[in-house]
């Protein structure tokens, strides 16, 4: 009995280990891999919503008033302004960076206090009117009046911003 248990039931028992040693390994790679599945749909998932969150802005851009709209420039001097050329319709003191924008575009939301996009020259905050004479007309504010005057009049896009 004894000779049957060294010589048969032993190799029986140690392949049945081996066999279970394998079987556990290959689960846990198993494990391994669901885990990285996992893991890659959990980014996967907070991509598509990264890029979810980008098409909404990207939607709210689109519908953002854009037009095109003659640019020009200005600066406080009272031939250009009114009687006190420091401070603009708005009641706050001009500055570099502000714009002044024609009452029909004031009038379709174009109000004190948004930003607008022109193109190629950056963003600038709405700060000033215009003489209800002009219409689909932006003006830059600057300090120099040489500087205004070589910036001269240019047909450009501008976008009314959600900032």
């Amino acid at each position: 009995m004894k000779i049957l248990i060294n010589y048969t039931l032993t190799p029986v028992l140690c392949a049945v280990l081996v066999i279970m040693a394998v079987v556990v390994v290959v689960k846990d790679q198993k494990i391994d891999d669901l885990t990285h599945k996992l893991v890659l749909v959990q980014k996967t998932a907070e991509a598509r919503k990264e890029l979810v969150e980008e098409a909404r802005l990207l939607q709210k851009a689109v519908s953002t008033p854009v037009r095109d709209v003659t640019v020009t420039a200005y600066n406080p001097q009272t031939d250009q302004c009114d009687d006190d050329p420091l401070i603009a319709a708005s009641m706050r003191k001009v500055r570099s960076g502000t714009i002044a924008v024609s009452r029909d575009l004031f009038n379709q939301g174009w109000v004190f206090g948004r930003k607008v996009r022109i193109e190629g020259y950056g963003i600038f905050e709405i700060n000033d009117l215009m003489n209800k004479r002009f219409t689909k007309r932006i003006d830059i504010f600057m300090w120099d009046e040489g500087e205004a005057r070589q910036f001269g009049s240019k047909s450009i896009k501008a976008a009314l911003l959600e900032i």
